[in-house]
């Protein structure tokens, strides 16, 4: 079987005229009603369709993403191989029940790398889009090969239980792991001459970013330079609006503190600039793949310029992703990116690329310590998104205090706080979960388990950071309500 996804970018780079073939390719895959971009296709050795893989996931690609279709893909393709490797072989239209629970335990139990309850579970909704495909849209077969209950699970449903250990740092483990990790000095505030991270002020205000507003990797990494403004003179915070790139598309706006603003704006004249500088020749050379912006409308949001060939004009907060990453515009010395924060080339930087920057950060970080013999400053474990547990945690446990002190005051004048209106606008849960963009509540209580399970530790680490950094607090106290900033 082979098998290739749908890339427009491809296709204008590549493609050639055939003899005797009139055909625009670009026009062609661009038309309305063409193949979503990231839909997979499946071939045979005859370099025909194969099905029923094919026409399942062009129905798919009507109400899935680019990133869902390409997972659904390869979890698929997995169980075609394993249905076709038993004995005797059989294929997704013939397969059984006992054949489908054969699959789960052998990927859970017997593989030589067995894979998690999560990983299984997403397995199983590809496992379900596909049936529910080929049963209640093109019926070709009568009835799944499983049955599912009203509740929704199934013989292929297993437990997943969720981890509360949600991991955090400490203002000494975050000042480690920016300062060491990110920016390449020693323990002792020195420069490390043997330092060789790219991009030192780009990372660490990236990560500022992300732990003082809770952003996702995925938000961040995409914003645009002219989303996240100069510092204000007054000293205020910065508002982003966040929608078609935040998780499910839940739209938000963000605080981004002052601090926070100017660490991005010295980041912005330094070593941005000279990327910017840089990037003008290879931008240029690729001009035609391009959005190419002649117009910035500030005071409605929106970007005008051509794409492809064709004059289009964005609300920035409904950009997705694909056309942030190639957005530039005409500046003095060429094409200069759009994006905050950028790399070589002068694009954005690619998901792994950032997973890799705060990877390399924490061994560096954790081998420094030993080195320089410096105890329990770097956690063993951390991932990028341990700041947006670090900003949830953290805001949570302030909020409910401030609260907390302004219910002890009402009680002391005399006054109460039964109505129901008064605890869902003073909800720290809400708050947090309004700020961090969850769609369900579960998602937020996770944090305040955890606090209630670790008082004394994060009470402590409050106050660690409260002593030297006053980001949280003060942000805490300006959405309490009723307190004055």
């Amino acid at each position: 079987m082979e098998y290739f996804f749908v890339s427009h970018a491809k296709v204008r780079r590549h493609a050639v005229a055939l003899e005797g073939v009139d055909l625009d390719w670009v026009e062609y895959v661009t038309r309305p009603g063409a193949l979503k971009e990231g839909t997979p296709f499946f071939l045979g050795s005859d370099m025909r369709p194969l099905e029923p893989l094919t026409s399942c996931f062009f129905e798919l690609a009507k109400r899935l993403d680019a990133g869902s279709l390409q997972d659904y893909a390869y979890d698929l393709m997995d169980l075609v191989d394993f249905l076709g490797a038993l004995d005797p072989p059989t294929d997704l239209l013939s397969a059984t029940e006992d054949e489908l629970v054969a699959y789960r335990d052998w990927l859970m139990e017997h593989r030589d790398e067995p894979v998690s309850a999560a990983t299984w579970m997403r397995r199983r909704a590809a496992i379900h889009n596909f049936y529910d495909w080929a049963v209640d849209d093109v019926r070709l077969l009568d009835r799944r090969p499983y049955n599912r209950r009203k509740n929704g699970k199934d013989v292929l449903s297993v437990s997943v239980v969720n981890d509360l250990d949600v991991r955090h740092l400490t203002y000494s483990q975050w000042r480690f792991l920016k300062q060491v990790g990110l920016r390449g000095l020693l323990p002792d505030e020195r420069v490390d001459r043997s330092f060789r991270g790219a991009a030192p002020l780009r990372n660490s205000a990236a990560a500022e970013l992300a732990v003082t507003t809770g952003m996702r990797l995925r938000e961040f990494s995409t914003l645009l330079d002219v989303e996240v403004g100069p510092p204000r003179r007054d000293g205020s915070a910065g508002l982003v609006d966040l929608e078609k790139t935040a998780k499910y598309k839940l739209p938000r706006t963000v605080e981004i503190q002052h601090a926070t603003l100017r660490e991005i704006d010295f980041y912005r004249r330094t070593e941005r600039a000279k990327v910017v500088h840089a990037a003008s020749r290879t931008l240029h050379r690729r001009r035609g793949e391009l959005f190419v912006v002649d117009d910035i409308n500030s005071r409605q949001g929106k970007l005008s310029g051509v794409l492809h060939g064709r004059r289009r004009t964005f609300v920035i907060k409904h950009m997705d992703a694909a056309t942030r990453r190639i957005a530039v515009i005409e500046g003095d010395r060429g094409l200069e990116p759009m994006a905050l924060f950028v790399g070589r080339g002068g694009l954005m930087l690619s998901h792994q690329r950032w997973e890799q920057i705060f990877e390399d950060a924490h061994q560096r970080a954790l081998r420094i310590s030993e080195e320089c013999q410096v105890k329990d400053v770097v956690p063993p474990v951390f991932k990028i998104h341990d700041l947006r547990h670090t900003f949830a945690i953290f805001m949570l446990q302030l909020l409910t205090e401030l609260v907390a002190e302004q219910e002890a005051e009402l009680r002391r004048l005399g006054g109460h706080t039964a109505y129901l209106a008064d605890h869902i606008s003073k909800s720290p849960q809400l708050t947090v979960q309004r700020l961090l963009g969850h769609r369900q509540p579960a998602s937020t209580m996770r944090y305040l388990r955890y606090i209630r399970k670790t008082n004394l530790l994060v009470a402590k680490a409050i106050a660690d950071w409260n002593a030297q950094d006053t980001t949280y607090a003060d942000y805490a106290a300006r959405l309490a309500p009723g307190r004055a900033a």
